[in-house]
Formats: C-alpha cells, structure tokens, sequence
C-alpha cells in the first residue's frame, strides 16, 4: 500500500494568523503543524498578536513568527496590517487559530483578500467565523454546537488534533520525576494538566480530593498549569486539609515527564472541545477521566481508555479515580489501549493530508466562483 504522503499534492503558500494570550494546545499543534509542511513543500508564514506570551515559546520551539499589533475585534488598524503580511507572503489561504484572528482573517477573505480557514479550537461564537471559506473543527461535538448556531454543515471539516509518540514522549525517568515531588514507587498520584479555569472542572476535581485521600491517604494530586483559579483552588485545598497531597507545579516545559510518573490523568472539563491532553496521556500509556461532554467522548473511549463521568459531579469524579488507584492491572490494560488507539486515531498522516485536501477544495471553490463572476 503506498503511503499516505505519496499522493500528489501542489505546494501552497498558507499565512498562519494566530491570536494567543498564552501558550496552549492551540498553539503547540500549530507548533508541531509548521515543520511537517514545510517539508512538505508548502510556504508557511506565521503572524501572532503583538505582546503575546507565546510569541517567546514559539520560537524556542523552531517556528519564526512576526508580530502585528492585530489584538481586539475593534481594531481599526487589524485588517490593513493583515492585508499587508498577506501581500508580503503572496499567500494563497490565510489560516487562523483563536477567535480574533478568525474575525480579522474573515473579513479579509470577503474583501477579497484570500480565502480563510478558521481552525476551531473551543466552543465559541459562530459570528467570529461566518465570513470565513471553511472551518476545521476539532471534534464533531465543536461543529454540531456551530451549525446550531447557523453555519452550514458543508462548510465544515472535522480535523482532530494530530500528536504522534515523536512529539510527545518522556525523557527522564519516572522514578527521578516522583522523587523530586515527594513521591515514592507506591505512591497514588492522579495528574491535572490544563489551565485553571472553572470551565476545566477544577472545582469538581478539588471537591473529589478528600474522598480518594480517606481512601489513599498517601495519594498525590499533581497540578500543571496557571491561571485565576491558583488563589482559590489553594484556599480550598487548606479548608479541606488535603494541602499535603497536592502538588501546584504552574507552567511546565517537562509535561511528558511528568505525564510519565503519573498514575491517572484527570480532567473533569465541563465542555472540553477535545483536548490535547486526553491524548498526550494516552501516548503516556495512563487512562484518562473526564466529562460526558463536549468533545472529550471522542478523545476518550469509556471503558476502554478511560472513564467519562457527568458534568460538575464530584462525587463521580472521586470514585472514577478510585476505580483506576485501586485497579492497578485494569488501569494499565487501558493506557495500552489507549496508545493503540491514539497513534491510529491522532496520527499526523491522517491529519496532513485532510488538511492539503482542504486546501484544494477551497482554492476550487474560489476559482469556480470567480469564473461564474466573469
């Protein structure tokens, strides 16, 4: 069988618009897109707001990006300076990540700049992307919520977030990364990764901490990630008299390492749109457990990756937990599970080549139109 990247495909040149105010799933995949398809032989400009906290990561991280004062909705001098890097890059498709950039990117495309595409990251407003060409969104459950807002169907792609075990694997081992958090080889440690919000389901997940620690008093809560929550969710960690089991370790580069030495991700999200976490924990081999919502039922497969429990229930939240602490065996048969399925489902081949295919549909759509024009 040839492979997948054998197939013919015309180099094209793609302005990336991204509009970030930190560094996120969002921005790792545009991260990891980048490199694969400029090798591919597509041109690849990347544009980010000015100020950006991302736009230091990003770098670090190989991809060059040029900063254009292009925040807020109500810009006026947005859509002059975007035309501009579009001009700059003969670009053919201008692509943007986050709502900004899509409603700028949009309004572009219906004056008759290039046609956009809109990569959907998160439940959101409809209006930021209604003058875009087509929209990629990250799970069925992120397009039905847009059609419902009036967007047609036909203007839609489903397009999962790609990660493969070459992105995202551990470099030191587990054993050191516990030792250095108190942890020892016996030790129950349930990993949190995401920003502190409550739309991440912190609050179910604090609530669930003193069940399991009655249960497994030696059990650990390592906490990834910043946000407005930090002050709140160590507050309530003191009341509750868990303090000692919980870990806030912030912003973290080492996110595979730690990802490695857990036991159990959690993410009780109330209306994930399909994060990239569920995945990177199942490229860990660790099952995750979160909400029978949004778009996180088709990251994760109940009963066979992990376990999905209902929105803002604690309680259910602390006994999925327990389940997979005190079911040692069960829990590693669905981490494998978990990594068969995520290199097959959230593999790049699968991802690049459905985006090419967008690509050429809507430049055809574009052509066809001007030709009906003439």
């Amino acid at each position: 069988m040839p492979h997948l990247f054998s197939q013919h495909r015309t180099p094209r040149r793609v302005l990336q618009v991204i509009t970030p105010s930190h560094m996120s799933g969002a921005e790792m995949q545009l991260v990891r897109l980048t490199p694969r398809m400029q090798a591919r032989g597509h041109a690849f400009e990347t544009v980010v707001k000015s100020g950006s906290a991302a736009i230091t990561e990003m770098q670090r991280l190989g991809v060059q990006t040029s900063a254009l004062p292009i925040s807020g909705k109500f810009n006026p001098a947005a859509l002059p300076l975007l035309a501009r890097a579009v001009r700059q890059h003969r670009a053919e498709i201008v692509q943007s990540t986050l709502s900004t950039a899509s409603w700028w990117s949009g309004w572009l495309d219906q004056m008759g700049g290039p046609p956009s595409i809109g990569h959907v990251q998160g439940f959101t407003s409809a209006k930021w992307h209604r003058h875009q060409s087509h929209l990629l969104a990250v799970s069925h459950a992120v397009k039905l919520d847009l059609v419902k807002q009036g967007i047609p169907p036909e203007r839609f792609t489903v397009l999962h977030n790609a990660i493969s075990p070459d992105d995202f694997y551990a470099t030191r081992a587990p054993k050191l990364v516990r030792a250095e958090l108190g942890a020892e080889a016996d030790t129950p440690v349930v990993g949190t990764f995401g920003h502190l919000s409550p739309k991440k389901g912190y609050r179910e997940l604090f609530a669930a901490i003193p069940t399991v620690v009655r249960q497994l008093p030696k059990a650990q809560f390592w906490i990834v990630g910043e946000g407005h929550m930090w002050g709140e969710l160590h507050k309530i960690a003191e009341q509750t008299g868990v303090m000692a089991n919980v870990r806030f370790l912030g912003y973290r580069r080492d996110v595979a390492n730690l990802m490695n030495a857990i036991d159990v991700m959690a993410l009780p999200s109330r209306r994930e749109p399909c994060a990239l976490v569920y995945v990177e924990a199942a490229l860990s081999r660790k099952p995750s457990v979160g909400c029978r919502a949004g778009g996180a039922p088709e990251s994760i497969a109940e009963g066979e990756t992990g376990l999905l429990v209902p929105v803002r229930d604690g309680i259910a939240v602390a006994e999925a937990i327990l389940t997979l602490l005190t079911n040692r065996n069960y829990a590693q048969r669905m981490g494998q599970a978990g990594y068969d399925r995520a290199v097959g489902l959230f593999g790049w081949d699968r991802y690049v080549h459905t985006l090419e295919r967008v690509y050429e549909q809507v430049l055809d759509e574009r052509a066809a139109l001007r030709r009906a024009a003439a």
